[in-house]
C-alpha cells in the first residue's frame, strides 16, 4: 500500500488527523583517538513512523518494517482512541499549506561515492598535522549522513526530500598545571567538499590550546564581557532558542510565555531561526511537512516570533512555521532549532574592546546550562582574555558567566558587522543538527566567574 492508501485507511477509521514520515538513512562514522581508529561504521537502515490523532488523543508507532505500515497504522490508531479517553487538554492542528515538492539539496562531491578507507585517509592525514609538542591527545570524529524522507499527511502534502550532512570534530589536550582541552565542529549540509574546512580550523584548536596552557585564572564578581560570535550563537540558541520553542511556551515554561510585542532586549538586537540558510540544521521541510522559512524571533529588541509545529501553533493561536523535527523515524518530532543567528551590527570589534574598563573577552563555548521557565543561564568559554582599560591584557582560563536571560538582552549594547557561525548537535530528548553564530557581542554587565 501507498502512503496515501494507508493514510485513506486511517481517516475512514475517524482519525481527525495522520501523518506518515518514511525515511532512509546511509551513513558513516569513525573515530580516531590517538592514532588507533576506535570505531568504523558503515551501513544504512530505514523506516517510518505513523502519527495519528483521534479528537484529542495522540497514537505514535515506529517501525523498521515498512512491509507492515498498515499494522503500525492500527496500533497507532488504536493508541490515539485510548489516550483520547483520558485525555483532558483539548488539542488540533493549524492549517499550512500543503505541498507536492521533491528536493534534493546539493552535493559538490558525493560522499557516497568516497571509500571508507579514503576517509579514514582523511583523518590520519588531518591527525598528523595537529602533531605538536605540546598536544598529549587526539580525537578526530568524522560523521556523514545521507537522509532520504517522504512525507505525507491527510490534508494532501507528499514531499520528498533528501537531506546530505556531514562533520568533523577535532578534539585535543595538553597539560600544564591542570588537564586543558579545545576543540571545534566543522561540516554542515553539503558532500564531501567540507572535510576542506577541517584543515583550514587546525590552527585555530591548536592556537586556542596552546593559550589554555599558558593562561591564568579569571576574575570574579559583575562586568563587562565581549562574547565571541561563536560564544554569541551558543547564547542565542541555549538561552533565548530554547525558550522560543513554543511547546515550552504553551507548557508555561518559557520565559518568553506572553511577551508577543513587547520588548525582551536591547534595540539593536535581532535573533533570527533560518532553515532556509546554509547551515548545518538547514531542511526544505520539516517534519510535519511544513515548509521551511526565516523565522525572526527577535525584530529590533520586540519579541516577533516563536518556533512553532502545528500543534503548538494551534494552542496558540499562531501561525505554523515549520519547527517540528525528528532525530529519526523512530520519534516524533518536537518543537526544535535550526539556524539560529543574532543578526550583525554596525560596530568594529576594537570599538567594542575599547568600550570596556574592566571585563573578558569570552571564546567558543565549553559547555553550560539553562533554565528556559526561569529565564537563567551558566556558560563556559574554551578560551578568554582579560580586557582592562579598552585593552586587551592577557589570557584567562576555566571562564564561566551567567546571569538571567532577559536582562543580559537587554545589556547589549555593541555588535560588530564581522560574524561567523558554528555547528553542533542539540539535545532535547532526541538531537538535532544545528547551527548558531552572530557577530562579537559586548554586554555591559554580567556575573563573570560564579554568582555573588
Amino acid at each position: 500500500m501507498s502512503l496515501k492508501d494507508i493514510i485513506d485507511y486511517v481517516k475512514g477509521q475517524g482519525a481527525t488527523y495522520c501523518d506518515i514520515r518514511k525515511e532512509r538513512w546511509e551513513t558513516t562514522n569513525l573515530t580516531l583517538k590517538d592514532g588507533e581508529m576506535e570505531k568504523v561504521t558503515s551501513g544504512n537502515e530505514e523506516g517510518a513512523m505513523v502519527r495519528v490523532l483521534y479528537n484529542n488523543g495522540w497514537g505514535n508507532i515506529g517501525t523498521s518494517d515498512l512491509s507492515s505500515l498498515k499494522n503500525a497504522a492500527e496500533r497507532a490508531i488504536s493508541m490515539a482512541k485510548n489516550s483520547n479517553e483520558y485525555k483532558k487538554e483539548k488539542t488540533g492542528m493549524a492549517d499550512v499549506e500543503t505541498h507536492e515538492e521533491e528536493v534534493e539539496m546539493p552535493m559538490e562531491e558525493n560522499f557516497l561515492d568516497v571509500s571508507t578507507e579514503e576517509k579514514v585517509s582523511f583523518l590520519k592525514d588531518l591527525e598528523k598535522k595537529l602533531e605538536k609538542d605540546f598536544v598529549r591527545s587526539t580525537e578526530l570524529r568524522y560523521i556523514d549522513r545521507l537522509v532520504d524522507k517522504e512525507i505525507a499527511t491527510s490534508d494532501g502534502t507528499q514531499v520528498n526530500m533528501k537531506i546530505p550532512r556531514i562533520v568533523t570534530y577535532l578534539i585535543i589536550t595538553g597539560k600544564s598545571d591542570t588537564i586543558q582541552r579545545a576543540s571545534e565542529g566543522i561540516g554542515g549540509t553539503g558532500g564531501y567538499e567540507l572535510t576542506d574546512r577541517a584543515y583550514e580550523k587546525k590552527d585555530v584548536v591548536l592556537d586556542r590550546l596552546e593559550t589554555l596552557l599558558e593562561a591564568e585564572t579569571p576574575p570574579s564578581g559583575k562586568m563587562s564581557l565581549i562574547m565571541d560570535p561563536h560564544l554569541t550563537g551558543v547564547f542565542s540558541h541555549e538561552a533565548f532558542g530554547h525558550a522560543a520553542e513554543s511547546d515550552l511556551v504553551s507548557t508555561g515554561n518559557s520565559c518568553l510565555e506572553g511577551k508577543i510585542g513587547k520588548k525582551v532586549a536591547s534595540d539593536i538586537v535581532t535573533i533570527k531561526d533560518d532553515p532556509t540558510m546554509d547551515g548545518y540544521g538547514s531542511f526544505p521541510f520539516d517534519d510535519e511537512g511544513t515548509k521551511a522559512r526565516n523565522r525572526t524571533l527577535v525584530k529590533d529588541g520586540i519579541l516577533n516570533d516563536f518556533i512553532l509545529d502545528r500543534e503548538n501553533a494551534w494552542k496558540l493561536d499562531m501561525e505554523a512555521n515549520g519547527g517540528a523535527r525528528a532525530e529519526d523515524f523512530r520519534v516524533k518530532p518536537l518543537v526544535r532549532m535550526s539556524n539560529t543567528i543574532m543578526e550583525p551590527g554596525d560596530m568594529e570589534f576594537d570599538e567594542l574592546v575599547e568600550e570596556v574598563d574592566k571585563g573578558v573577552y569570552a571564546k567558543s563555548s565549553g559547555g553550560g546550562q539553562v533554565n528556559t521557565g526561569e529565564g537563567t543561564f551558566q556558560f563556559n568559554a574554551q578560551e578568554a582574555y582579560l580586557i582592562e582599560d579598552g585593552e586587551i591584557i592577557k589570557p584567562l582560563r576555566d571562564v564561566s558567566f551567567n546571569g538571567f536571560t532577559l536582562q543580559t538582552l537587554q545589556n547589549i549594547t555593541g555588535i560588530t558587522k564581522e560574524m561567523d557561525t558554528g555547528i553542533g548537535h542539540c539535545g532535547k530528548g532526541q538531537t538535532a543538527a544545528v547551527t548558531d553564530g552572530g557577530g562579537n557581542v559586548l554586554i555591559s554587565e554580567v556575573t563573570v566567574g560564579g554568582r555573588e
